[in-house]
Order: C-alpha cells, then sequence, then structure tokens
C-alpha cells in the first residue's frame, strides 16, 4: 500500500494544506507544536475516519473533538492511495452524526462508493475491505509506538497465511463464534434464542398453569357470578349515597365559605340573628350571645355619655355668642383704630404743612403787591417825567395807570385773606367728623362689654378664654371616651372573629375528614366495582370461550416449546466442543506461528543493539508480549524491566515483526514513527536509522521528529533520490483552497 497525496480543508491546525509523499523514506523535521502529530492523525482519520471499532453504535474516538478544526471551515479530508495496483482518492466529511465518505478511482474519477457494502453501523469500511484490517489493527501494525497494542485480541487472526494455517480455520472459528452468541450462555437472556426459548417455555409454562386452573375454576364460575351481580348492585346502591353525601359535603363547604369571608367583617343588627341562626355547634351560638349582650351593654353607656354630651348643649350656645360677640368688638375696634388713624393723620398733615403753606402766601402776596407797587410807582414816575416833560396828556394817563395799580394790589391782598381762612375752617370740620366716628365706637364698645359683665377689654378676653377652654375640653373629653368605646368594640369584634374562624377551621377539619373518608371510601368502592366487573367480564368470557381454547393446546405449545429449549441446548454443547477443537488446532498453529514471528523481532533486535539482544520472545496468548534473552546476566528479562532506549528499541521490534509478517500475506503497509527514536542515543539512532533506510527500500515510511538529529544522519542519503524526501511543515493559512 501507498500512499501518494493528502489534502487537508479543516483539520486541527491544518486548513486548506496539500502534501505529497515520496514511495520510500519521508521525513518531517520540525519543532513541537509545528502540526506534527496532526498530520500523522489527518492521514489516519483520511483513512479511517474517527469512529471505534469493535462498537455497534456509531461512537467517536477522543480524537474527534481534539482535532476539529481551529478555523472556520469544514472538517473534511481528502487522501490519495495505492492497494493492490489500484489507485483510489477517497474524501470524507467528517461531521458528527453525518459523516460522509466518498471513494473515486483514480484517474479517471470514477465513483464507486456503492460497490461497497454498509455495515450494521451504515458505514462503508473501504480500507478495511481492502486490507482485511480495522483502524485499530492498521495503527497497531504500521504505527510503531511505545505503548502494547490495542487490538491483540483481533491480530490474531491477521497473521496466518495459506502457508502456516487453511484460512478455513478462521471463518470456521469465526462463524462457530457467531452461532454460539445468537444462541447464548444463559437461558434468561433476553436477545439470545436460547434467552427466547426459555422465556416462551416460561411464558407456556404459565399459560398451562392458567388454563389448568381456569378450567378448575370455570365449573365454579356459574355460581359465582350470579353473587357477583348481587353484591354489585349493592355496592351501586352504597356508591350512590356516597355521591349524594359528598354533594351536600360541597354545599357545606360553599356556605363555609361565604360564612368565612363574613368573619372579617362586622355584621350589623340583622346580621347577628343570621349567625346565630346558622350557628352549626352550640359554642358558636353562645359566642354571637356574648358578643351581642356586651354591644349592648357598649350600647346603653354610650346613649348616657351622649345624654351628658347633650347637658353641655347650653354651654356651647353660650360660647358661640360669646364668639360672636368677640367678632363684632374686633370689628368695633378695627373701626375706631381706623377713624382714629384717620383723625390723627388729618391732625399731623395740618400740623406739618400750616407753616410752610403761610410763608409761601406771604412771599406769594409779598411778591404781587410789590409787584403791582412796582408798577404803580413806575407809572408815578413816568407820568411826573412826561408832565415835567410838558406831555401832559401822556403824563395822566401815566397817572391813571399808577392808580390802577395800586387798586389791584389792594383787591389781590384781601382775596388771599379770604380764602386762607376758608381752608382752615374746613380741616377743622373734617377732623370733628373723624373724632365722632371714633367716640361712637367706642361706646358701643362698651355697651357690649357691660353686656357680658366685663369691666373691659381684657377682662372679656379672659372671659372668653376661659369657657372656650371649659368646652374644648369637655368635648376632648367625650371624644377620648368615643374612641375608647369604638376601639373596645373594634377589638370585640376582632376577637369575635377570630374566636369564630377557630370554631370554623374544627367545623372544615371535621367536614374534610369525612370527605376524606367518603372519598376514600368510595375510591375503594370503585375499584371493588371495577374489580367485580371485571371478574363478572372474565368469567363470562372464560365461558363463552372455553370451547375454543382447549387445555390439550396449551399443554401442546408447552411441550413444543420444551422440545425447542431441549434442542438449542444440544447445539450449544455441539458448537461449544467444535470452537473448543478449533480453538485447540489454532493453539498448535500458534505454536508454529511464534517462531517466524519471534525470528524476525531477534533479527531487527539484533541489527539495532549490535548483537547485545539477539534473542526476542513475542507471546500471542498474551497480547504479544514481549521478552528478551539478557545474554551477559543470563537470564529473561520482560520489556517493563528493560531500561528507556531498550523499551523503544523491543516495541520497535516488536511492531516490525508484526508489521512484516501481515505485509507477507497482504502486500507492504506503510509505517509510521512520531518521535519514536527521543530516547536513543547517538549510537543506537544511527544503527536504527540504518534499519529504517533499509525498510524504506521495500516500505513507505513517515518519519516525524522535533529534533535535527535524524535529518543530520540521513541528509546524504536522501539528497538526490527520488524514493525518498525530506518534508519542511508550515501553516497553510489559505482558506479557499478546495480538496
Amino acid at each position: 500500500m501507498k500512499i501518494h497525496e493528502l489534502s487537508i480543508k479543516g483539520f486541527g491546525k491544518w486548513r486548506g494544506a496539500d502534501f505529497r509523499f515520496a514511495p520510500g523514506l519521508n521525513v518531517f523535521a520540525a519543532p513541537n507544536e509545528a502540526g506534527k502529530s496532526t498530520l500523522l492523525q489527518a492521514i489516519f482519520a483520511s483513512l479511517y475516519g474517527l469512529k471505534r471499532d469493535y462498537v455497534r453504535s456509531a461512537r467517536y474516538l477522543p480524537e474527534y473533538d481534539k482535532y476539529f478544526p481551529w478555523h472556520s471551515g469544514s472538517y473534511e479530508l481528502s487522501v490519495l492511495y495505492e492497494v493492490d495496483g489500484r489507485r483510489y482518492r477517497l474524501h470524507r466529511r467528517l461531521e458528527k452524526e453525518r459523516e460522509q465518505a466518498q471513494v473515486f478511482l483514480d484517474p479517471d474519477w470514477t465513483e464507486v462508493t456503492n460497490l461497497y457494502q454498509e455495515d450494521r453501523r451504515k458505514e462503508r469500511n473501504f480500507l478495511e475491505l481492502h486490507l482485511g484490517l480495522t483502524r485499530s489493527l492498521f495503527t497497531d501494525l504500521t504505527w510503531i509506538r511505545r505503548s502494547p497494542l490495542e487490538a491483540s485480541e483481533y491480530l490474531l487472526p491477521s497473521l496466518f497465511g495459506t502457508s502456516e494455517a487453511d484460512p478455513a480455520v478462521n471463518r470456521m472459528l469465526a462463524a462457530l463464534d457467531k452461532e454460539l452468541t445468537l444462541i447464548g450462555k444463559k437461558e434468561r437472556a433476553e436477545n439470545t434464542l436460547l434467552g427466547k426459548a426459555g422465556a416462551l417455555v416460561a411464558q407456556r409454562e404459565q399459560e398451562l398453569a392458567e388454563a389448568e386452573a381456569g378450567w378448575a375454576a370455570v365449573q365454579t364460575l356459574t355460581q359465582q357470578i350470579a353473587h357477583w351481580e348481587k353484591a354489585k348492585q349493592e355496592m351501586e346502591r352504597t356508591r350512590e349515597r356516597m355521591r349524594q353525601r359528598l354533594l351536600v359535603l360541597q354545599k357545606e363547604e360553599q356556605a363555609w365559605q361565604r360564612r368565612w369571608q363574613d368573619s372579617y367583617r362586622e355584621p350589623d343588627e340583622e346580621g347577628w340573628p343570621q349567625w346565630e341562626a346558622t350557628a352549626r355547634t352550640e359554642e358558636e351560638r353562645a359566642l354571637h350571645r356574648q358578643v351581642q349582650s356586651v354591644l349592648a351593654a357598649q350600647g346603653d353607656w354610650g346613649e348616657a355619655e351622649q345624654d351628658k354630651g347633650n347637658a353641655d348643649v347650653p354651654e356651647s350656645d353660650a360660647l358661640e355668642k360669646l364668639e360672636a360677640a368677640y367678632r363684632q368688638a374686633l370689628e368695633l375696634r378695627k373701626e375706631r383704630d381706623e377713624y382714629k388713624e384717620q383723625a390723627d393723620r388729618l391732625a399731623e398733615a395740618a400740623l406739618r404743612t400750616a407753616p410752610s403753606r403761610v410763608g409761601r402766601g406771604k412771599e406769594k402776596r409779598t411778591g404781587k403787591v410789590r409787584l403791582w407797587w412796582t408798577s404803580c410807582l413806575a407809572s408815578l414816575v413816568v407820568a411826573a417825567l412826561f408832565l415835567l416833560a410838558g406831555n401832559a396828556p401822556v403824563g395822566w394817563i401815566a397817572a391813571g395807570i399808577s392808580a390802577a395799580c395800586a387798586l389791584a394790589a389792594a383787591a389781590a391782598n384781601r382775596g388771599q385773606t379770604r380764602q386762607r381762612e376758608n381752608r382752615a375752617a374746613g380741616n377743622e370740620h373734617e377732623w370733628q367728623a373723624w373724632q365722632d366716628k371714633a367716640a361712637r365706637c367706642d361706646q358701643e364698645l362698651q355697651q357690649l362689654l357691660q353686656k357680658w359683665n366685663a369691666a373691659d377689654w381684657d377682662a372679656f378676653l379672659i372671659m372668653r378664654e376661659e369657657r372656650k377652654n371649659r368646652v374644648q375640653d369637655r368635648q376632648a373629653s367625650l371624644a377620648a371616651q368615643e374612641w375608647k368605646r369604638q376601639e373596645e368594640r373594634t377589638s370585640l369584634i376582632k376577637e369575635w372573629g377570630e374566636a369564630l374562624r377557630v370554631l370554623l377551621e374544627q367545623e372544615k377539619a371535621v367536614r374534610e375528614q369525612e370527605r376524606t373518608t367518603f372519598e376514600r371510601e368510595a375510591k375503594e368502592l370503585d375499584q371493588e366495582l371495577l374489580d367485580i366487573r371485571e371478574r363478572i367480564a372474565r368469567a363470562s368470557g372464560e365461558l363463552g370461550q372455553q370451547d375454543e381454547v382447549s387445555l390439550a393446546k396449551v399443554r401442546g405449545d408447552y411441550e413444543e416449546a420444551v422440545e425447542r429449549l431441549r434442542q438449542l441446548q444440544l447445539n450449544r454443547e455441539a458448537l461449544s466442543l467444535a470452537r473448543d477443537t478449533l480453538q485447540q488446532t489454532l493453539h498448535e498453529w500458534n505454536k508454529e506461528l511464534s517462531p517466524a514471528i519471534n525470528r524476525i523481532a531477534s533479527d531487527i533486535m539484533a541489527q539495532m543493539t549490535g548483537g547485545k539482544y539477539e534473542d526476542v520472545r513475542l507471546d500471542p496468548q498474551e497480547k504479544f508480549g514481549i521478552k528478551v534473552w539478557d545474554k551477559p546476566h543470563q537470564r529473561i528479562v520482560e520489556h517493563d524491566f528493560c531500561s528507556s532506549g531498550t523499551q523503544d528499541q523491543l516495541y520497535f521490534a516488536q511492531r516490525l515483526a508484526l508489521h512484516r509478517h501481515v505485509s507477507q500475506q497482504t502486500e507492504p503497509l506503510p509505517l509510521f514513527l512520531d518521535d519514536h527514536f527521543v530516547h536513543y542515543d547517538p549510537e543506537r539512532l544511527e544503527r536504527a536509522l540504518h534499519t529504517v533506510m533499509r525498510l524504506a527500500e521495500e516500505y513507505q515510511i513517515f518519519l516525524f521528529t522535533c529534533t535535527d538529529r535524524e535529518s543530520k544522519l540521513l541528509q546524504s542519503l536522501l539528497q538526490g533520490s527520488d524514493r525518498h524526501c525530506l518534508h519542511s511543515l508550515r501553516e497553510t493559512v489559505s482558506s479557499e483552497r478546495q480538496i
């Protein structure tokens, strides 16, 4: 088998990556975290998928989630491989529950997917059909690891060829195992023929017992049916009486709900008789009567207090009249103060303005007189001048003007004097009017105070406050007494409601207990009715079918089932004997097989250790466990007790021995080494690489390493070779590559 190409659309860190492999040695040297192990798992996943072997349902390996694409994209792979001279291109989509695989012939790309039959998991295992190897067997044989084989129990049949053992033996052994599995080991198993036959025998035995018991019971069914019918009628009458009683309880429950809600409200005068009439117990009736008597006593006390309050009405009326007189007195005092204020304001204005007005009048009067007298003198001077000048007419005119100015000055002086006297007389009259109004208000106020026997205004105020306080104290006392009475009444009603609800809860508990008892009895009665009806129906059916189902037929079915079980037990014993015989034969073949495998492993171990360890044994019956002959110490050593480097060499020899033996029966299989030589010292590594190069001439090998030791040692051998190749890993970031 050769793997030519691998295209990764999405697998772990790889995305849009293409790889082409040489037919011989392929070396991948890169540091850790470069994707070497991911590439190795991608090769296995492209060939076999990521489902487990040897399970019926589709179960996925842990690697499915581990290598889910890191980047957005499809979980897809495509591989080009060659088997038996034919090339196939296998394309896989690894989506869970929807995994798809298609296979094409290369180079014409003819799809041949449907030529491969699906297994019980609805899967087409192309590589398993091509090589005869499951995924577990393929990785066990081709992947050289420092761990035991994973599917050693399934590996043994794949090691035999036509030259060593007849392949029909394996097929016969598989067929015997299959038949034994179908028959089963235990009679109580559910999915085996033996278990089903045992269950059928048990069923037939039970049916036979029931038929015999039924046949015996039929003799008495006729008498029992009549008895059951009579009992059924009596039960139906009892059930009807229970139903009527339950209806009554339901109505009582509704009435109880109303009474429970009314217990939170204070009853009116008509409510108390109703409560007493609907009381269910004498205790409840006594409670209602007691509360009514206390409320009646509180009502009498309230009426007495009301009468006392009515006796205080005259005092309240007198206080109202006094308040009216107080308001009237306030109005009088307010008017008096306003009148006095007006008179005082007028007197103050007269006193403040009188001097200035006299001064201004005098100045005004002197100015006018001076004007007229100045005009008079000027006219006289002019007249004199004109008379002296001999102009007598003009002079006499000027003298007349002088006389007229003198008369005007005298008239103006007399008018101003009369005006001032008239104004002073008006102000005095207005001041006197305001004084009269204020005196009248004082007179009315004094009369009002004398009416209430008050010496003065302060005494009137003291009397008013005393009467007002007496009335307010009495009213406050009455209000406190009324509040106390209401509090007592509210507390009494609350206590009544609480006591009533206690009685109602007791009543409800009794009724609920009665209802529960009736319902339980009704349910039991219904079940009894159902049972008796079923018994009647079953008995009637048995009587009607007695002629159709005979006891002889049931007994015949039981004997037939017993015979079938006995035959299966004989077959199982025969198959077990045949299988044991074939396994013994196969064990003899193993003795012939072991030397061939041990010889290959010993040759490889001798080459890699320089002859230090040249005798190796693999035990097929112990999962191909490894033992080595320690020649210097003359002892047999199991691989677990060897050094790490020696253990790696033993695992290398074990895998190569099994790989070479299986490859001889089929065709050369590839080899995979993932950092397998990490514990090798330089000398061991050099010998191991020489062995690898010899193997690479016949097999395709994939060597993954995180160091440059292998590439340096192999560089001279790989240069210029078309069969071998040194690869450089790098992550392809393109997301548009199509596989």
